[in-house]
């Protein structure tokens, strides 16, 4: 797991990218890898495609951390055994919330530094 200098042991900050935005959807309830991974895709028009592989690794660290978990299907979700569903737990909405806190911090250091202009666009 990685840290930052002035993290303690295993706290799990920062976190990669794609684990925020895993925990940014499942904010938003229950939902299975390909659901996920479409949500993204459609709001963040510069990322590059999202591999199954990678989606599924970051998922198996998140439920490592214990930040998501494994959970049933929504009702009316439908019954396909092969769709795993997840849901963010409780450590999880506490740990992305202080990820955006700690990103948020890092925007205001941008600012402040004069490297971006407050629309957030980068300074000429």
């Amino acid at each position: 797991m990685r840290t930052c200098a002035t993290s303690p042991p295993g706290d799990p900050l920062p976190l990669h990218p794609l684990e925020f935005r895993i925990l940014l959807v499942l904010l938003e309830g229950p939902s299975h890898g390909y659901a996920i991974v479409r949500e993204i895709e459609s709001r963040e028009r510069t990322l590059k495609r999202i591999y199954p592989a990678n989606l599924y690794r970051r998922m198996r660290d998140l439920l490592a951390k214990r930040l998501v978990e494994a959970t049933t299907p929504p009702s009316g979700a439908g019954e396909d055994p092969r769709r795993r569903y997840f849901r963010i737990t409780a450590v999880g909405r506490r740990v992305a919330a202080a990820e955006a806190n700690r990103l948020h911090g890092l925007v205001a250091e941008a600012l402040a530094s004069g490297l971006l202009s407050a629309d957030g666009g980068p300074r000429s």
